[in-house]
């Protein structure tokens, strides 16, 4: 059904509204009142994660598959582990020479934390984050970003935006370069599971390296 001007500049006005509301509105909100949300936010994001679920399983013009589809999943996996290793290994080598006070300190002097971490982050984190920041973003703003590049682009910086939470820079910069990443992922793939690994496979490094140590709270 084609909507007629007022309709379409209606729908556009929303899709902006709700976009500024959860990606810009909402981060700054809980920065702002981060002593108090400060347990409660794998809570959040998951219920932001499985809200965003919801309306793309609602929305009949979302093609379910990329929730679950493999395809070619070989071939990415290769492209991942080609980005991962050298830049991984250049990042460790950055962080013993620059911080080699945080240089594999979790997994030294905290191993049962890093353990837990490594379990529960892919599950409570990374899925949650790419349903709303990839698969979610990807597809509900297609309308006013009709660029997928366009799309790339501010889910990107948005992704960093959020954590803004955490209260460093360092952690918005790892999400900006990460955000970057897996967007680009996302859009060679259209999967959300490929990319949830790729995240998952970085993120997992980062708070083994030491860097995990900007990607909590302190208050």
């Amino acid at each position: 059904m084609s909507l007629d001007g007022n309709d379409l500049e209606c729908v556009v006005a929303k899709l902006w509204a709700e976009l500024i509301l959860l990606f810009v509105a909402l981060p700054f909100a809980v920065l702002y009142w981060i002593k108090h949300f400060a347990d409660w936010l794998m809570p959040i994001l998951c219920i932001i994660g499985v809200c965003c679920l919801a309306a793309l399983l609602a929305d009949k013009q979302f093609h379910r598959v990329r929730l679950w589809h493999w395809d070619d999943y070989k071939t990415h996996i290769k492209s991942t582990l080609k980005l991962f290793i050298p830049w991984s290994s250049l990042l460790a080598l950055v962080v013993y020479l620059v911080k080699p006070e945080l240089f594999l300190h979790w997994p030294i002097n905290q191993p049962w934390m890093w353990v837990v971490t490594l379990l529960i982050y892919p599950v409570v984190s990374v899925i949650p984050q790419e349903i709303i920041f990839r698969t979610f973003f990807f597809h509900r703003y297609k309308r006013i970003l009709p660029s997928r590049y366009a799309r790339w682009g501010l889910s990107t910086f948005v992704f960093g935006l959020a954590h803004l939470v955490y209260g460093n820079w360092v952690a918005v910069v790892i999400s900006w370069v990460g955000g970057a990443i897996f967007g680009y992922r996302y859009m060679q793939t259209n999967s959300t599971p490929v990319v949830v690994i790729e995240h998952a496979i970085w993120g997992s490094f980062l708070f083994t390296v030491g860097l995990g140590s900007y990607l909590v709270i302190s208050t």
